[in-house]
């Protein structure tokens, strides 16, 4: 899993805005031409898949702590994406607060002119990526859809870390989800 940003040119941040070495981005891909999403680290082989549907959506995410959920990312419009291998969404806020531009809530080391560049500057956005293979569940949550993800931490990769991901509307989002492969063997 992904939480993290990705600007215009489609660059990947972390929550620290320390660089993920690669880009993400959505388009046409030779030779098919139909749109992928693509995944390309940099010096590595890029990977492509093949967008099954897309819808706008509201997302919002928590760490799952035995199910006491700790807010990580505060509730922001954007645009969820269907790929073969799981779910991309990508925050379009029509409004940031420019005291407090990041719908993420950590606290963030960068500067506040830093902040306030990558968001005005470089059209920063902030952005979900979620595995198919990490997905354990996906269940009502009143108004949305919650996806109960289990993902490695980074820091202790064998270690996992919970989170739930709320997509909404639920009635907008149960026909793009759909059929989705689900992980069982945790």
């Amino acid at each position: 899993m992904i939480l993290g940003y990705l600007d215009a040119e489609d660059r990947a941040y972390d929550l620290n805005f320390a660089t993920l070495r690669m880009k993400i981005r959505i388009g046409p891909v030779a030779p098919s031409r139909e749109s992928q999403v693509v995944f390309a680290p940099t010096g590595g082989a890029e990977r492509s898949y093949r967008l099954l549907g897309e819808a706008e959506a509201t997302a919002s995410v928590s760490m799952d702590h035995d199910g006491h959920l700790v807010p990580l990312l505060r509730p922001v419009e954007g645009r969820l994406h269907r790929h073969e291998r799981g779910l991309l969404f990508i925050a379009a806020p029509p409004k940031r607060d420019p005291e407090d531009p990041s719908y993420f809530l950590v606290r963030l080391r960068a500067m506040p002119s830093a902040v306030k560049y990558f968001f005005e500057d470089q059209e920063g956005t902030e952005i979900v990526s979620i595995p198919a293979d990490e997905i354990l569940r996906i269940a009502e949550a009143g108004e949305s859809l919650r996806i109960h993800v289990s993902a490695a931490n980074i820091a202790l990769p064998k270690e996992k870390l919970a989170y739930a991901v709320d997509l909404g509307p639920a009635t907008r989002m149960r026909p793009l989800l759909e059929g989705m492969p689900l992980s069982l063997s945790r």
